[in-house]
C-alpha cells in the first residue's frame, strides 16, 4: 500500500514540476535567418558560418524567441545543440523592424532549462531579411562570461 501511495505521490508531482514553459514549435511559417556567429572563448575568436537561427514574435508583438539551431560555442564542444532564449522583451517596433533586449534569462537547452548558463547583456534587431544580435553567454559556475555576436539573413 505504502508503495503504491509513494507512487501515486510521485507522479503528481511530477505533473507539477513539469508545468514550465515549453520553447517554441518552429514552423515553416517562423523567419529562419542563416549568418555567421562568434563567440570569444579564452580570448580567442571562434567563428562559425551558416548558423541557423528562428525568431518568433509572440501574438501580442511584446516578446520575442530566438532559436538558435545545432550550433558549437567552442571547438572542443563534442556536439551542436538547439538553444532557445524565451520571452526576450521588445523594446521597440518601427516600420517591420523590432528591438529587443534583456538580461538574466536562463536559455532552454537539452530538453529543459539551462541554468549553468545565463544569457546577460542581449540587444539586438529584426527586419524583415535579417536579424543582428549580441549578448553574453555567462556560465554561472565559473563566473566567466563569453561574448556571442550573431548576424544572418534570410
Amino acid at each position: 500500500m505504502r508503495k503504491k501511495i509513494y507512487c501515486i505521490l510521485t507522479a503528481i508531482s511530477c505533473l507539477f514540476c513539469s508545468c514550465e514553459k515549453a520553447p517554441t514549435i518552429v514552423t515553416e511559417d517562423t523567419p529562419e535567418f542563416s549568418g555567421k556567429m562568434t563567440v570569444l572563448y579564452d580570448g580567442e575568436s571562434f567563428e562559425q558560418s551558416g548558423v541557423k537561427v528562428s525568431a518568433e514574435l509572440s501574438t501580442d508583438g511584446n516578446t520575442v524567441d530566438i532559436m538558435m539551431h545545432k550550433v558549437k560555442f567552442v571547438p572542443s564542444m563534442p556536439v551542436r545543440i538547439d538553444v532557445t532564449i524565451m520571452d526576450v522583451p521588445v523594446i521597440q517596433s518601427d516600420g517591420g523592424t523590432w528591438t529587443f533586449a534583456g538580461d538574466d534569462i536562463t536559455p532552454w537547452a537539452m530538453g529543459g532549462y539551462y541554468d549553468t548558463y545565463r544569457v546577460d547583456d542581449l540587444y539586438g534587431t529584426i527586419s524583415e531579411n535579417a536579424i543582428e544580435l549580441s549578448l553574453d553567454f555567462f556560465n554561472t559556475k565559473k563566473g566567466e562570461g563569453y561574448p556571442t555576436s550573431y548576424s544572418g539573413r534570410k
